[in-house]
């Protein structure tokens, strides 16, 4: 009898803990479009990517749900993937610069001039791709409370020709500036689909 009062009182023991573990996870309440899961392509992590000869970029936005409009919510998401973008552009520089032997001569205010700069030249060919958000419930904090939250997911894009190009211009306006080397243009299309792929 004791022998089977410990064994109910430790099987009872595990499932109240993963009932508390499990509710102190997040929540998907609702989905866009009914969807069943979030899009592959919403991922925090892939903020910049480029396939099949367009770049994307993805912004994200968490917002509470009271008294707030998804609208709003996809504007600054839209912002934001925005502005990550010049960064990304950076990251993908800095890669360059390190194969060309260029990173002793390339100061992080050059690589910031290149990236705002490919950024203004290609405003205009960012176009928006996709939408998606989701409805949370998700914990606050470690006694369970709970708020509800929307996160919004918006995916730009761009061909990469037109992103190509805009780094090119971006290094030929900044060469005459900054005394980057003139082969420096040939050894971005050398090591291009590296960049890409990073």
């Amino acid at each position: 009898m004791k022998k089977t009062a410990r064994i109910f009182y430790a099987l009872f023991a595990i499932i109240a803990l993963s009932g508390c573990a499990s509710a102190m996870k997040d929540e998907v309440l609702a989905r866009s479009d009914d969807l069943t899961s979030r899009p592959k392509w919403a991922k925090e992590e892939s903020t910049f990517t480029i396939e099949k000869d367009n770049v994307y970029i993805l912004g994200f936005h968490e917002m509470p749900v009271v008294g707030k409009r998804l609208t709003t919510g996809y504007r600054i998401a839209e912002n934001n993937a925005k502005a990550g973008f010049s960064g990304a552009i950076e990251q993908k520089l800095n890669f360059i610069f390190q194969n060309a032997e260029e990173g002793d001569e390339m100061g992080a205010e050059q690589t910031r001039f290149i990236g705002g700069e490919t950024s203004k030249l290609t405003a205009s060919a960012i176009r928006p791709d996709k939408r998606y958000w989701e409805k949370v419930s998700r914990v606050v904090d470690a006694d369970g409370r709970r708020e509800v939250v929307y996160r919004i997911y918006v995916r730009l894009a761009m061909p990469e020709a037109d992103f190509k190009k805009a780094i090119e211009e971006a290094i030929k306006r900044n060469s005459g500036k900054k005394g980057i080397s003139e082969d420096f243009a040939k050894t971005v299309n050398a090591n291009w689909d590296k960049m890409v792929s990073e």
